[in-house]
């Protein structure tokens, strides 16, 4: 009976501390997400002009709805005034007008 070698090179401690590493560090990265995230929403949420007062209200709804989640909130946000829009991806209107300077590719 013939005995072979493990396929990887790396004790299972080895393997165990990389998938450790890897683990903190998408944890800090989620957290840098909700940390922006959170920075946005206070910043539409402290907005005073009354024309953006039915956004406000629609990112209040999403704070509810996806408690201690501000980046699945702010997504949400995000495509629900996509969608009332009425504007696709890959339209003109997508990213506002185009300049005529800039459509000739001068």
């Amino acid at each position: 009976m013939s005995v072979e070698p493990s396929s990887t090179s790396e004790r299972p401690e080895e393997g165990d501390q990389h998938d450790l590493v890897s683990g903190a560090e998408q944890a800090a990265s989620a957290d840098d997400i909700q940390h922006q995230a959170s920075r946005i929403i206070d910043a539409v949420l402290d907005d005073t002009a009354p024309d953006h007062r039915q956004a406000r209200e629609l990112l209040r709804q999403q704070i509810a709805a996806h408690p201690g989640h501000p980046e699945r909130a702010l997504m949400e946000h995000l495509l629900a005034l996509k969608a009332s829009s009425g504007l696709d991806e890959g339209t003109p209107d997508a990213g506002g007008q185009i300049q005529p300077e800039f459509a000739s590719g001068e």
